[in-house]
């Protein structure tokens, strides 16, 4: 711990000796204003994309069919809400207090509403959300492991708020801001004074203190989310050093963006798999002027070409994974046939050997018919070790999908999220593959840490 302590210090003592241009300031603003905004309403359930975020905060403009009114109106009062952090923070004739608090409540969730709710003794009920005030019933939660964890009953909220605040006050100039910032987020979920938006207004009064003491804003990513969790359990139980070690590592990466940006570097990240999946799917449309058409020879091209480029680079992400696991296989479903094999790259030569061709020919007189290989998806198995005590533990990946068209072919993950279609003629791109990477990639990690969390 006191390694990133160190560390955190030397980040910013480098970031502060540079001049950083506006140009740069202003694209590293950006940069945290989306990330922020994206990964702490998605923290709460919120499903708009990240490219959605973006043309809905930058440019006004509302792209997604799919999301509520209330998300939309979610994302935008929570950007404004953000926006007055930071000038509370960098204004310091101005002390923090309950009204401020009680303002991000009411900017956030914009006005009152009703909210499914619990009565005491479980029944299922509905519930009116006063915005900008502390809750007048007690909002605990049902832990997975079936416990009921208590926050602050309605009674104590503004006693237990005030001395938050005095807490922070005196101990301002004394501890370190990593943990003034950790202690204050974890005892304002303690207490957890509103009937909703607690996780987002903690976030965001962290982030007043990092900014306050002269640190950027932190990021806790979405993807993130259980060991987000796991941390604020350890905290509950007395062991604080695991939730400021957690949010001593994302403070890190926020210092590290901020001193790439400083230098005039590209502050994009490779793992922003989401963002390029936003960018890359087209929206689950494809152009009408597409080329090429379906044959057995575009199909062989494809499989020796691009497509075998992905695998080649699916053996890629999977070797980072190896060290954790005893054996690795990839099951492959082609139509009916099922092949279990080490290495994907095996497949290609023996590709249309396990399919009978003739049995999947349609009308040439159907529009849009599914020929030669009606569907080709796989998911990934991983046997786990972790630590000294070996067991059996499944991870049961995406099942991607192959569908191939008369005149174009779709990659498609099982439940939607990630979807590209492609030509005969073009095959996959190096962008929709590292895509694709990224994704599984990801997928994969979430559920290891799932599993290693348990």
């Amino acid at each position: 711990m006191n390694l990133k302590f160190t560390k955190i210090d030397i980040l910013k003592k480098e970031c502060l000796s540079f001049a950083m241009s506006p140009k740069d300031q202003n694209r590293l603003d950006e940069k945290f204003r989306l990330e922020f905004n994206y990964n702490s309403n998605h923290l709460e359930g919120n499903t708009i994309t990240y490219q959605d975020t973006k043309a809905l905060l930058l440019k006004d403009i509302v792209s997604g069919t799919t999301y509520t009114f209330r998300e939309l109106e979610e994302m935008k009062a929570h950007d404004i809400a953000f926006e007055v952090v930071k000038q509370w923070a960098l204004d310091f004739s101005r002390a923090l207090t309950q009204g401020d608090i009680r303002e991000l409540n009411r900017l956030i969730l914009v006005k009152d509403f009703w909210k499914d709710a619990q009565t005491n003794d479980g029944q299922p009920s509905r519930k009116m959300i006063k915005v900008g005030e502390y809750k007048d019933t007690p909002n605990s939660v049902r832990l997975q492991n079936g416990e009921v964890f208590h926050y602050a009953e309605p009674i104590e909220v503004p006693a237990k708020m005030k001395d938050l605040l005095d807490w922070y006050t005196n101990n301002n100039s004394i501890i370190h801001p990593l943990e003034l910032a950790s202690e204050f987020h974890h005892e304002f979920v303690l207490i957890h004074p509103f009937d909703d938006g607690n996780g987002r207004i903690s976030r965001l009064l962290m982030n007043y203190i990092f900014i306050r003491n002269g640190f950027p804003p932190v990021v806790i990513k979405s993807l993130d989310k259980q060991k987000y969790l796991n941390a604020l359990r350890l905290a509950d139980i007395g062991k604080m050093d695991a939730f400021v070690d957690f949010i001593a590592d994302q403070l890190i990466w926020s210092l590290e963006i901020s001193l790439m940006a400083a230098k005039g570097e590209s502050i994009d990240e490779k793992g922003d798999f989401k963002k390029k999946i936003d960018l890359l799917t087209k929206k689950n449309e494809i152009i009408s002027d597409v080329s090429g058409k379906y044959s057995i020879k575009a199909v062989d091209n494809l499989m020796n070409g691009s497509i075998k480029d992905l695998f080649i680079e699916l053996e890629k992400v999977l070797l980072e994974f190896d060290k954790f696991y005893n054996e690795r296989k990839i099951h492959y479903f082609i139509k009916d046939h099922e092949e279990s094999i080490v290495n994907p790259l095996e497949l290609i030569p023996n590709y249309f050997n396990h399919t009978k061709r003739s049995e999947y020919y349609l009308s040439e007189k159907i529009r849009d018919f599914r020929v030669a290989v009606d569907s080709f998806y796989f998911y990934i198995i991983l046997d786990i070790t972790i630590g000294k005590n070996q067991f059996s533990s499944k991870i049961k990946s995406e099942i991607y999908t192959f569908n191939f068209f008369t005149n174009r072919i779709q990659f498609i993950s099982n439940n939607g999220k990630l979807s590209l279609y492609f030509t005969y003629n073009n095959g996959l791109s190096t962008e929709d593959i590292e895509t694709i990477m990224e994704f599984i990639g990801n997928d994969l990690l979430s559920k290891m840490n799932d599993k290693i969390d348990m």
